[in-house]
């Protein structure tokens, strides 16, 4: 399944993007990645990514959160993650990026921190 990604702006400084496919290496990767900074370098501050459709991450999209994590990190906002299938999350804790990024349950919990 292609990566497909939905922009919602919740307010002027919260953005959540709702991802869906697989995050692998190519150019669909790359052009979401660049849509995602591209909301980041509009004024957000907290920038949401809800996974709960991503059935599939190979090191480049891990990669791809890696980046964005730093980015924002360096506007000195936040990144979050939201949701990611079990096979997801397994490869976040096999590398363990599980302690560097923010993973929330539900879009509740990732809007509360």
């Amino acid at each position: 399944m292609i990566l497909e990604a939905e922009l919602e702006r919740l307010d002027p400084t919260t953005a959540v993007f709702r991802l869906t496919g697989r995050m692998t290496l190519g150019m669909r990767l790359r052009e979401i990645e660049s849509k995602i900074s591209d909301a980041a370098d509009n004024g957000v501050e907290r920038l949401i990514l809800d996974l709960s459709g991503i059935e599939f991450i190979d090191s480049a999209g891990l990669g791809a959160h890696m980046i964005l994590f730093g980015n924002m990190k360096l506007r000195g906002g936040k990144l979050r993650l939201v949701a990611p299938a079990a096979r997801v999350l397994d490869v976040f804790k096999l590398t363990h990026t599980d302690s560097i990024l923010h993973i929330d349950g539900n879009l509740e919990a990732a809007l509360a921190s």
